[in-house]
Formats: structure tokens, sequence, C-alpha cells
């Protein structure tokens, strides 16, 4: 019943929730990036875990013995064109039901594989689509300026800037015209850090459609077919 799926779990119970996410979440870190968002909102209940969130923590756990052959492919190129990073943003406005945060989602790549992923609330209150993907636009930006500084040791470093995917029209338009703009002006200086990056060189923003952004799966549940999909492009079966 609905009263029993919102009855805190007891003591051994918890445990078995927090060691299952636990697990989860090591695995999700490391090398399974189709986890990133149903691990976030597990996290989410850590302290205070109810009987549906244990039964949701198992059908992840189900889920990913169901796919243990899935995983991440490394490729070794000669082109200097391919030691290229590419990163896709995105953001599901004001999701949570309790605080009415959003949640960004940012997944980035290097050579053709995933390198670097997250799926979490962000830490202000948005007030409207366009901001929140322009808070997870910031943050990704971060991201990508921390790996370019490590890509920079590489033998053949790429000087060219990072494209980072958008499917927000409005929140391109706010990257590339940074003039006043009314409906924003309350967002915090420290998310306009993503203008300063593309006015550098470091980054550009390039408009891609929603069926196309990778990050899509890192914001909220999809339907089978959108999350196969997308799980699909960037990992592969172990043969």
């Amino acid at each position: 019943s609905d009263d029993d799926d919102d009855e805190l779990l007891s003591t051994a119970d918890k445990l078995m929730y927090q060691s299952i996410t636990g697990g989860l979440m090591f695995a999700m870190v490391t090398c399974r990036p189709d986890l990133a968002h149903a691990v976030n909102m597990l996290a989410r209940r850590m302290s205070r875990p109810r009987a549906v969130d244990l039964r949701a923590a198992r059908r992840v756990l189900q889920y990913l013995r169901g796919t243990a052959q899935l995983g991440l492919l490394f490729k070794y190129g000669e082109d200097a064109e391919c030691a290229t990073l590419r990163a896709f943003a995105d953001a599901d406005w004001a999701n949570d039901p309790v605080q009415r945060k959003s949640t960004t989602g940012y997944i980035v790549f290097f050579n053709g594989a995933p390198i670097s992923w997250h799926s979490g609330l962000q830490s202000t209150i948005s007030l409207s689509s366009c901001e929140a993907e322009y808070v997870a636009l910031s943050e990704c930006c971060r991201e990508v300026d921390y790996l370019r500084s490590i890509i920079d040791f590489l033998p053949q470093p790429s000087a060219s800037p990072t494209e980072i995917f958008e499917d927000n029209q409005g929140t391109i338009d706010l990257v590339n015209n940074p003039v006043h703009h009314r409906r924003t002006k309350h967002v915090e200086v420290k998310y306009h850090y993503v203008r300063d990056a593309q006015e550098k060189g470091r980054i550009v923003v390039s408009k891609v459609h929603t069926s196309l952004n990778h990050a899509d799966i890192m914001t909220k549940a999809t339907d089978n077919a959108t999350f196969a999909r997308h799980v699909t492009s960037f990992m592969v079966a172990r043969r």
C-alpha cells in the first residue's frame, strides 16, 4: 500500500539500502554513466530511505546485473583530430518535488568515449528552464576547463575550442549575447563563467536537437527506447 511505501526502513534494511546504493555509486563513478541519474535519485534518500526506495535500488541493481556486459571502449588514434573533447549539457527544470531545484546533467567525451559525467541537484533555485540550462552549461564548462588542463600534457594537445552541445536556444542566446537581460539579471555571477570561456576561445556552445543530447538521460527518467538509444551510442557490449 501507499502507507507501506512511505514507511521508513528498519535499521537493518536502511543499512542494506545504503550498501546497495554505495555499490551502485562506485559502478557509476568508474565506468557506468548510464546509472548516473538513477544513482543520483537513490543518493537523495540515503539518510531516510523508505520501502519504495529500497525496491527502486534493487531494480537498478537488477538492471546492472542484466547489462554487466556493457562498458566503455577507449580507442587509440594516430590522428591529432581525435584528441579532442566534446561535451553535452542539459537540465531538468524544478524537478525536485520538495525543494523545486533543477537537475544538472552533463557528459564529456574524449576521442568518442565518455570520460566524465554528472547528474545532480543544482545549488540554487532557477526561475525558468532557460536559467536551469544556463547553470548546467556553466557547471559543464568548468569540468571541461579542468579536462582541457589535463589534455594539455598530451603529446598533441588540441588547440581548438571544446564544443559543448546544448538543446535550449534561449540558453545559447544568453551565452552569445551578454547584454543585460531583464529575466536573468538575478543569475549569480559565477554562472556567467561560460560566457568568459567562450569569449576567450576555450569553448564554443552549439545547438543540438534534444533527441541527440546524450545528457538528457542524466537529468530525468526517460522512456526505454530513448534511454537505450543514448546508452548504446556511447557504451559497447563486451565480446
